[in-house]
């Protein structure tokens, strides 16, 4: 992951799209790692938001990478 790469969140309750601002961490063997999203609007958060997400995440993923 990195700044850049469009990013989709997979929870039934709640799918969005978001732009991956900064990684703070990245992820390792032992840990997650962080990253800065900002998110689209969807059903759930109409006007959008950004916030710090783990950069591995099992309802996350990256669809498209930044050059």
């Amino acid at each position: 992951m990195k700044p850049g790469d469009l990013v989709r969140w997979t929870h039934p309750d709640d799918e969005g799209l978001g732009l991956v601002l900064k990684v703070v961490s990245q992820p390792d063997r032992i840990g997650c790692g962080e990253a800065v999203i900002m998110w689209l609007p969807s059903k759930e958060h109409p006007a959008g938001h950004t916030g710090c997400y783990p950069a591995r995440h099992h309802y996350m993923e990256t669809i498209s990478e930044a050059r």
